[in-house]
């Protein structure tokens, strides 16, 4: 199977590494891999890569993916929460307060997207390793 072109656009790289998907697992994990190491916030590649360790049965790298991905979107989250400016993060929190996405302490009552359905995905999983 010949390399997916690597200067293709991310979109295009993503198309061409789902039609590998069948045909060689092997060849579409590297090019998930590559595509999260150059776009580490690109939730298809983290989603495919769960998608294929499933497929492939292999329970504990689907569940190091999943952990992965949690890691990195609940880092970006958490990097949007707070602002140089104490006057702008008082305010967003009041905001976020009044229309009630948070408790009294700042403690979201979700979780964002993708997040929360990695985290479900991650408990389906436990449950079927034991």
């Amino acid at each position: 199977m010949k390399p997916v072109n690597k200067p293709l656009k991310l979109v295009e790289w993503l198309q061409e590494t789902k039609e590998i998907e069948n045909k060689d697992p092997e060849s579409a994990i590297k090019e998930y891999k590559n595509i999260v190491s150059r776009f580490p916030l690109n939730e298809t590649a983290y989603n495919r890569l769960m998608i294929i360790y499933r497929k492939m049965k292999i329970p504990e790298q689907e569940m190091s993916w999943i952990n992965k991905g949690i890691r990195v979107f609940e880092q970006k989250f958490d990097a949007g929460k707070a602002h140089s400016n104490a006057k702008v993060t008082s305010l967003s929190k009041s905001i976020v307060r009044s229309v009630g996405l948070t408790d009294k302490k700042g403690k979201y009552y979700f979780q964002p997207q993708p997040v929360a359905r990695w985290q479900k995905r991650k408990e389906l999983l436990e449950k079927r390793m034991k």
